[in-house]
């Protein structure tokens, strides 16, 4: 007979270690983490240490990727979940690190990336009392209020270590926080005595039972009234944010599409949703505006757009299905929402496909194809259009950036992945490409620049054998400390191709600018103070000094060659950056 017991001392596996910061390390093994992203400091390096002598003991430790700044580790893990979709963890160094990461927390916290970031913590003991006591100048001026504080409103879970007894117990619920949907950044900060502090064993808790819940499914009743809606409207409108964050959904959103006649808003956003160039995409297919449309469904999406007097309150019918239903951490979020259903895309929309199958009349059917027909028919015009503007963007120089978008198709393979910050050069790309494969389109899912190289490092770590290409702004680029990402690159043998949208300038602030003071002396004179990025650094010049391949490219001629020649040297190990000048 097996008693309680037996049965937990099967369960819970008891592991020798010879101090704190190895038991911290078995504790990423025990949750699959491949690869610590690490910026090491004075607090850092007991977990180093236990490191390195458990390699020495040929025991299994995570990858070490050392980013020589904060953000590019912080954005290496994000990129890395958006492929793997599991957390990987950060080690940076007390208040400054924690600090450095800066708005990188924002971007994975709207991206519901589940990263894991790990804090050192001044020591908080005199005099050498106990191994890691203070004993350097900086750990008095190190020392915060409240160090947690600096990162709590964009964290879903912080928490301060505080006996190593728990040290176990602590790390198994921020990885089971972090993986939990939404899935988003949780903080934890280690003392240096505690994590140098002397253990026997530590006890581990097996991560398959200590793991993330299984998100909520529909309502069969809330998915049979969407159904229904979707079936009865002669102007449904799908609007999708990042359903796409799971690729087994995007077949099911193209199913709902073709069968409900209805186009999809989103495309191509913070993730692939549809492929880009179905008949249903709506920015080609003369889709119903929100005023307009008859029934909206929203899916996985926080701003599905920006209220107005005719949109404040739409007409149609609204049904929302989202993983976030409320958007508890945005404080002033109001949205319509006739039926608003808390629910995993993933498994909710399979369901909604089986609801309208079974709805679908041979009337319906029959109402819903011409519907359809119409809207390809649109299509086909749109890219007719879209084509005579590439051609004729051809000859631009500065380079046009629909010419740049269209020839980095030509380049680009089926399962390429396009980690997308263009800036200016988004809306160019997203309108001429022709993606079709999930899992091959990522945004920082915020809005603080300087994501693309850390996610593009990330990503090729994740999946090696696969094209990644950064598409940025010139100021977007600035801010991903190129030289951090770089680096990284050429160290681990990750590298990617950059492709940089220069205007030199910060064309955002400009548009803002004029739209809000049409008449403004700044549109009347063309003097935008403060915008200017004039003259442009030599960005292909800064790659080269990090031993990557760098051009830069002015001629329309030379755009095509340069994107080959630039994938050539990736796909030769070398890290490259294509320095495109185009129109302000």
């Amino acid at each position: 007979m097996t008693t309680g017991s037996d049965r937990q001392s099967q369960m819970l596996r008891t592991i020798q270690v010879e101090d704190a910061a190895e038991a911290f390390v078995e504790m990423l093994n025990s949750n699959d983490v491949d690869y610590l992203f690490l910026n090491s400091g004075t607090d850092t390096f007991p977990i180093q240490e236990a490191m390195v002598r458990m390699r020495e003991q040929e025991r299994h430790t995570p990858d070490v990727v050392l980013c020589i700044d904060e953000i590019t580790g912080m954005f290496a893990a994000q990129g890395y979940y958006q492929l793997k979709g599991r957390p990987q963890a950060v080690l940076v160094h007390v208040d400054a690190g924690t600090a450095q990461i800066g708005g990188a927390y924002h971007d994975v916290q709207r991206d519901r990336s589940g990263v894991v970031v790990f804090a050192g913590r001044a020591p908080s003991t005199i005099g050498r009392s106990v191994p890691g006591a203070k004993d350097l100048t900086i750990h008095w001026i190190q020392e915060q209020r409240d160090q947690n504080g600096i990162v709590r409103t964009f964290t879903k879970w912080d928490y301060e270590l505080r006996h190593v007894e728990s040290l176990n117990w602590a790390m198994q619920k921020a990885f089971q926080v972090a993986a939990t949907e939404p899935a988003g950044p949780v903080y934890m900060t280690l003392p240096r005595e505690l994590i140098m502090q002397k253990m026997e064993r530590l006890l581990l808790p097996p991560a398959d039972r200590h793991g993330k819940p299984v998100p909520p499914s529909a309502d069969p009743a809330a998915i049979a009234r969407v159904a229904d809606w979707l079936v009865s409207a002669q102007r449904p409108l799908i609007i999708a944010g990042s359903p796409g964050r799971h690729t087994e959904a995007v077949a099911s959103l193209v199913q709902i599409a073709e069968l409900a006649g209805a186009p999809v808003a989103g495309a191509i956003t913070n993730r692939l949703n549809i492929p880009s160039h179905h008949p249903l995409n709506a920015a080609t297919c003369g889709a119903p505006s929100i005023a307009d449309a008859d029934f909206i469904l929203v899916v996985d999406h926080d701003v599905p757009w920006v209220p107005d007097n005719q949109t404040l309150e739409p007409a149609g019918k609204v049904a929302w299905i989202d993983i976030d239903p409320s958007k508890d951490d945005i404080p002033l979020w109001s949205f319509p929402a006739d039926l608003l259903i808390h629910a995993a895309s993933q498994s909710a929309l399979p369901q909604l496909v089986a609801a309208l199958q079974d709805r679908l009349t041979a009337s319906d059917r029959k109402r819903i194809g011409l519907r359809i027909e119409k809207y390809r028919a649109n299509s086909a015009a749109r890219r007719k259009e879209i084509e005579a503007a590439v051609a004729a963007s051809a000859t631009l120089k500065p380079l046009g950036p629909l010419w740049i978008g269209s020839c980095l198709e030509q380049v680009l393979t089926p399962d390429s992945i396009v980690m997308n910050e263009a800036m200016s050069g988004s809306e160019p790309w997203t309108s001429v490409a022709n993606r079709s494969q999930p899992g091959t389109v990522f945004a920082s899912g915020g809005s603080s620049l300087g994501w693309a190289l850390g996610a593009a490092l990330g990503a090729k770590l994740a999946e090696p054998d696969r094209d990644v290409v950064a598409l940025q702004g010139d100021g977007s680029f600035v801010y991903s400390r190129p030289t951090s990402a770089f680096w990284a690159a050429e160290k681990y043998s990750a590298p990617f191709l950059t492709v940089i949208y220069n205007n030199s300038r910060h064309r955002a602030t400009v548009r803002n600018w004029d739209r809000h003071y049409p008449e403004g002396v700044g549109k009347k004179t063309g003097r935008y103070i403060g915008v200017d990025i004039d003259p442009s650094p030599d960005y292909d010049v800064l790659a080269k000094a990090c031993r990557g391949y760098g051009e830069r490219v002015e001629d329309p001629d030379e755009v095509l060659p340069a994107l080959k020649r630039g994938l050539a040297r990736v796909r030769d190990g070398q890290a490259a950056v294509l320095d495109m000048r185009i129109e302000r």
